[in-house]
């Protein structure tokens, strides 16, 4: 079986094929090039390439991966690259899914220690790759990096080096703000890769393209990065500018030397984080890449079921080299970064020390094996709901701290689940557009469809039971009946991903919040737009609404909470207390108090009514993207670039 994936791929077409149950990707050329030795040679280039190299971070591609075939009656040959197919996005894939929120220098170390491990292995085996970007690199379930297309790797032979200072007649490759000077002269050298290597990391640490004007001055050809770039330290700044030197011979000369470079670096990072161990599988580990045949039809009973197996038997690494895993965010989370504005509200009042204080680690939920990307608390409290970039969803007995079940069956990452109102029945979105409707007590599949062409990154329920709504990436709401056979509407509802939904409790509309910044309100029965609430300055993360129906709340990476009124659509005064960008809101069992979780690593008490900051919980030893708040007033927390669930409890006096 065979399925196209892009038609935009150099000078190819990309297909998943299955033998079995195993995908793979297979590239054939356009038959248009046949008769383009040079494009012929590029293509064959990265087979050749490829199939020399036994690396997980490289796609593995066997000695005859690349083969000619010649379909009955045609007179020219299909020219064909069959490899390993790479459960993941690519870096630019989720960083624009995710929201492009900059990484942290934990994760670009990570990340950067396992790309430098990858090209020593090239240059060792004489080439180098002359296309790094983000496009390129690719994102393992495990959380190794994979550099791929190789199509313009070049080999470091005599006669290569030779014409460099002769004719220049090297064919050029070049992406915008990724390729070096000499590269664009078609005089690449193997100190090139580190140069588009350093723009990568600029890319990723900025969340700016290494064009964007805020970042680069083209009229002088200078740098100013590192001003959006707070979380790094002036040490590992000093590497990525040493990688990025115009002139080759100012750059490392080896991947070696930057590793060592890399070795020297404090291991005390921003905001506190350790370097986490970059302990991998070793090459032998990665699963081999026989074709297997799999069969159209998709079997629930099979793959739904309860599973204590682990999904990825790969996966050997251990918890404390996934610190560093923000790449399994589930590649369609939505969480996105604050802008530098002057226009932010002032901060609340500051609130006295007695109303502030540290909170305490009583308990952690082991067993996901990479990232956290949704919680949920059932309705008495008892119960814990996970999802994770693992494809599994964990039910956690709160009373005793244990796993109590496991559901498995997506195919990719989870980034969202769902409860019934009556806790029967849990609704789940991946990464891969896909839906599934579960039976919580038998643990099965009762259904799933794909839903979106772009990622799940967000579920609501109406309070009546009812529907559906599913937000994705690509801006779309849908509208669905809670058996999943029927879809009742499409909203295009917002130019960026929707990030968050909220039925009101009369089941006359809903409201969403995406990432151009805005709120909005629609009609369930007709699907119109109601309002559209302005203010917020950068992208809004989480809704909530007051018990009493008359205040809407959204929570944004501008670091501020903003206040609507549903009567009037009017704004009430903002409330400003995070130091960062608030990701999660949640209102309290008693409905007098919301908690909002933000980057800051700390958590806002607020009082529903007046707006006023009541307490401010610290000591939280990541910043918080996921929360739920227990009745006895401990909170669970999740961090969505690791594995780990936290039980804290807050100070005596400051818990309900």
């Amino acid at each position: 079986m065979l399925r196209l994936l892009s038609s935009h791929s150099g000078f190819g077409m990309v297909y998943e094929a299955y033998e079995r149950s195993t995908p793979m990707i297979l590239k054939v050329l356009k038959s248009s090039h046949n008769d383009n030795p040079k494009v012929l040679e590029l293509f064959q280039r990265e087979a050749e390439v490829l199939s020399q190299l036994h690396h997980p971070g490289v796609p593995r591609v066997a000695a005859d991966g690349y083969f000619a075939y010649w379909p009955q009656g045609s007179d020219q040959p299909l020219h064909c690259i069959l490899m390993e197919k790479i459960d993941g996005p690519n870096l630019k894939q989720w960083m624009v899914q995710q929201g492009n929120h900059p990484i942290s220098e934990t994760q670009a170390r990570y990340w950067l220690t396992q790309l430098t491990e990858v090209l020593q292995l090239i240059h060792r085996h004489h080439c180098f790759h002359r296309d790094i970007k983000p496009d390129n690199i690719m994102l393992r379930a495990n959380g190794q990096v994979v550099l791929v297309d190789f199509g313009a790797a070049r080999q470091m032979t005599a006669t290569y080096m030779a014409q460099l200072g002769a004719t220049g007649g090297i064919t050029t490759v070049s992406s915008a703000g990724y390729t070096p000077p000499e590269q664009e002269h078609g005089q690449a050298v193997p100190q090139s890769d580190f140069y588009a290597l350093g723009r990568t990391l600029i890319y990723l640490l900025t969340a700016q393209s290494p064009t964007d004007p805020t970042i680069y001055d083209s009229r002088t050809n200078t740098f100013h990065w590192r001003q959006q770039a707070d979380q790094v330290s002036p040490e590992f700044a000093d590497l990525i500018d040493w990688l990025t030197a115009p002139r080759a011979v100012d750059r490392p000369q080896t991947p070696e030397a930057i590793l060592a470079r890399l070795a020297e670096l404090p291991t005390s990072v921003s905001q506190g984080l350790v370097l986490p161990t970059t302990t991998l599988d070793p090459p032998s580990a990665v699963p081999s890449t026989q074709m297997q045949r799999d069969p159209e039809v998709q079997d629930s009973s099979a793959t739904g079921a309860i599973s204590w197996r682990r999904r990825w038997p790969w996966v050997g690494i251990g918890a404390a080299s996934l610190v560093g895993l923000g790449l399994i965010l589930a590649w369609g989370w939505q969480r996105w970064q604050p802008q530098a504005t002057t226009n932010s509200p002032s901060p609340a009042t500051p609130i006295s020390e007695a109303n502030s204080g540290p909170v305490e680690l009583v308990g952690r939920l082991p067993g996901h094996v990479s990232s956290v990307n949704a919680l949920q608390l059932s309705g008495d409290g008892q119960t814990l709901i996970s999802a994770g970039a693992d494809g599994t969803i964990r039910f956690w007995d709160l009373t005793r701290r244990g796993e109590a079940q496991r559901l498995e069956g997506h195919r990719s990452f989870i980034n969202t689940v769902v409860f019934s109102r009556d806790e029967t029945r849990l609704f789940s979105g991946g990464a891969d557009g896909q839906l599934y409707g579960w039976d919580v007590l038998a643990g099965t599949v009762q259904w799933h469809r794909e839903a979106h062409t772009s990622p799940v990154n967000t579920l609501a329920i109406s309070h009546d039971g009812r529907t559906l709504a599913s937000g994705s990436a690509d801006g779309e709401i849908k509208l669905w009946t809670v058996d999943g056979q029927t879809m009742i509407r499409t909203i295009q509802a917002h130019d960026g991903p929707v990030n968050t939904l909220e039925f009101s409790a009369d089941g006359q509309w809903l409201a969403s919040g995406g990432a151009d910044r805005l709120v909005r309100l629609w009609d369930l029965d007709s699907g119109d737009e109601l309002h559209t609430f302005r203010g917020h300055t950068s992208y809004v993360n989480d809704l909530a609404i007051s018990p009493d129906g008359q205040i809407l709340f959204s929570a944004s990476a501008d670091r501020t909470i903003r206040r609507w009124q549903l009567m009037d659509y009017t704004e009430l005064p903002p409330l400003a207390g995070h130091t960062s960008f608030v990701n999660a809101l949640q209102v309290s069992q008693d409905g007098q108090i919301l908690y909002s979780g933000g980057n800051d690593r700390t958590v806002g008490l607020w009082d529903m009514v007046t707006g006023q900051l009541q307490a401010k919980l610290t000591g939280f030893d990541r910043p918080i993207r996921h929360m739920v708040v227990h009745p006895n007033g401990q909170i669970v927390t999740a961090k969505s670039d690791d594995d780990l669930i936290n039980i804290w409890m807050p100070p005596v006096g400051l818990a309900p």
